[in-house]
């Protein structure tokens, strides 16, 4: 049986094993000024309760917030609804009117849950409350959490400032064998605002490559994604390596180089601070060194691969890509590259090769096909250095 009853605030007790924890005093002294005027508009929920000294109490089983704001208030009395309750009902009930509200945080919900399963089953847990197991058990899974971390995810949301939330906690379960770099953490998701996405990103960075840990926490979150890709390319290379894919290799170096290269004018200096041009400089060493140690192993292979290797360098009689004589057609238009009519052994006038005395005649010299004696020649000789190269040469 219940009443509804003004009972005096001095009889009544708190509930130590109440699911909330945190009551913030700005929102309490709201609730007081609402008292003040219009009274408690719900009642609490009070149980008979014995006191320390064994006196007749009563015990807050639901409104605890009314209660502290009605003190504050400077109220005698509170309206309360009295009910004979259990221990575990009084428990349960408290749980699972602060679940309805959402102004519960997970790590009092866990705590709380906590509780109920000291005197309660899963299932009936579960029951009680509504949820899955599941729900519970991943509710408990935050307690493992170090207490620091627990501390962040039970503050309050205050406006323009960036607070743990479950979702970065939980992602930080997987750092729990270092609590140092999670205390880290925290602060680097507080201060750059990462969403759960970008920090579970930063967490699998420092797993994966444990030596880059202070880089990871110490660098933006653009410049992660460019340290994991980077890695990724040097992972990939350790792996071995599938023949079947060199020609879509060779193909996106081409395409690469060839945006690169459009990439480089001089202009942009006059905008470049000195820091700025260091660090352009920097880069395009480091891309330089690179390309050295790239071609030096092409050239060595060519050399043990290719009798009579030579590094000329030709014009494509098309387009004018600069091609190495060996490739016999050009990479971007396909045209045949070694023609009888850019060969310094040709005689025009006679339309002979003046090495064999092969006669060859204009139209085919201009225009060589598969089956000219030019798409092969082993004596042909360029006229001119290709300008390119030659102007390359100069620079350096």
């Amino acid at each position: 049986m219940t009443n509804v009853q003004n009972v005096p605030l001095d009889q009544i007790l708190t509930n130590e094993g109440q699911p909330r924890k945190s009551f913030y005093q700005e929102s309490l002294e709201e609730l007081a000024a609402s008292i003040k005027e219009r009274g408690v508009l719900e009642p609490i929920v009070v149980r008979p309760f014995k006191g320390p000294d064994g006196s007749d109490k009563f015990q807050i089983v639901m409104g605890e917030r009314r209660y502290r704001a009605s003190r504050l208030a400077g109220m005698a009395t509170i309206p309360a609804v009295i009910k004979e309750m259990s221990d575990e009902d009084a428990q349960a009930d408290a749980l699972l009117e602060n679940f309805q509200r959402e102004d519960l945080n997970p790590i009092e919900k866990a705590r709380a849950i906590q509780g109920l399963l000291t005197f309660m089953s899963w299932e009936k847990c579960g029951k009680t409350l509504g949820v899955s197991e599941t729900t519970l058990r991943r509710s408990l899974e935050l307690l493992e959490l170090p207490l620091f971390v627990q501390n962040e995810l039970a503050m309050r949301a205050i406006p323009g400032q960036v607070v743990l939330s479950e979702g970065h906690a939980r992602a930080m379960a997987a750092l729990n064998h270092d609590p140092a770099t999670q205390k880290r953490l925290v602060e680097k998701i507080k201060t750059e605002k990462l969403n759960l996405g970008d920090t579970e990103k930063v967490i699998d960075a420092i797993n994966k490559y444990p030596e880059k840990r202070e880089a990871f926490l110490r660098v933006p979150i653009q410049i992660t994604d460019q340290l994991l890709k980077t890695m990724g390319v040097r992972a990939e290379k350790a792996k071995p390596y599938k023949p079947q894919t060199a020609e879509q290799h060779m193909k996106a170096i081409d395409k690469i180089g060839t945006q690169l290269n459009d990439l480089l004018d001089e202009r942009v200096i006059e905008y470049l601070s000195a820091v700025q041009m260091n660090q352009m400089l920097a880069t395009c060493a480091e891309l330089q060194r690179g390309l050295d140690e790239f071609n030096r192993k092409v050239r060595l292979a060519l050399k043990s691969k290719d009798f009579g290797f030579q590094e000329t360098y030709i014009h494509c009689p098309l387009c004018g890509r600069v091609e190495l004589v060996g490739s016999q057609r050009c990479s971007v238009c396909w045209s045949i590259l070694r023609r009888c009519y850019d060969c310094g052994n040709y005689d025009r006038a006679a339309e002979k090769c003046g090495v064999t005395s092969a006669q060859i005649y204009v139209a085919e010299a201009e225009n060589p096909k598969e089956y000219s004696k030019s798409y092969k020649c082993p004596d042909y000789k360029p006229k001119y250095d290709a300008q390119a190269v030659k102007t390359l040469k100069v620079a350096a």
